[in-house]
């Protein structure tokens, strides 16, 4: 049997400080912060930030609680704002990939019946680079297709 496989009711065995949670008194702050530890920090719902600015302002004894659920909620919040600032990056790249490509193929039509030599050439020169860009952006549409053909046939 492989070492890391289990029997029929066998055991697995966790080290502790690999996944060790702060020791949080407070019930309610608990419960927050376990909010925060399942949710994703994407788009933090609307409940879950009231839910925490309630449990940060409430009077309780267990204040180290209270600021690891502060740190969490302060992470939380630059998570979301920085996925924010990652998808607009990438919307940008899309779009902007998306114009050399239509740019790329317009000037490919450019040239005429006895340029032939010319836009292989050119195929050659630049359809490599769009096709490493490609490679490197996932989510490009179908057309980007068209440019590996157009090179396997030269």
């Amino acid at each position: 049997m492989h070492p890391f496989s289990m029997n029929f009711g066998g055991r697995r065995f966790f080290s502790e400080d690999v996944s060790h949670l702060p020791d949080i008194k407070d019930p309610q702050i608990l419960r927050v912060f376990k909010d925060f530890m399942a949710a994703s920090w994407d788009e933090l719902p609307d409940g879950l930030i009231s839910a925490a600015k309630k449990a940060l302002s409430k009077s309780t004894d267990d204040k180290t609680g209270q600021e690891i659920l502060a740190n969490v909620f302060r992470a939380a919040e630059a998570v979301e704002e920085f996925t924010g600032i990652l998808v607009s990056l990438r919307m940008e790249l899309d779009d902007t990939v998306g114009m050399a490509h239509d740019r790329y193929m317009e000037y490919l039509s450019s040239f005429g019946p006895d340029e032939v030599y010319l836009r292989k050439k050119v195929e050659t020169e630049l359809g490599t680079r769009l096709i490493h860009l490609k490679m490197r952006c996932s989510g490009l549409g179908s057309e980007w297709g068209e440019v590996i053909t157009s090179l396997s046939r030269s």
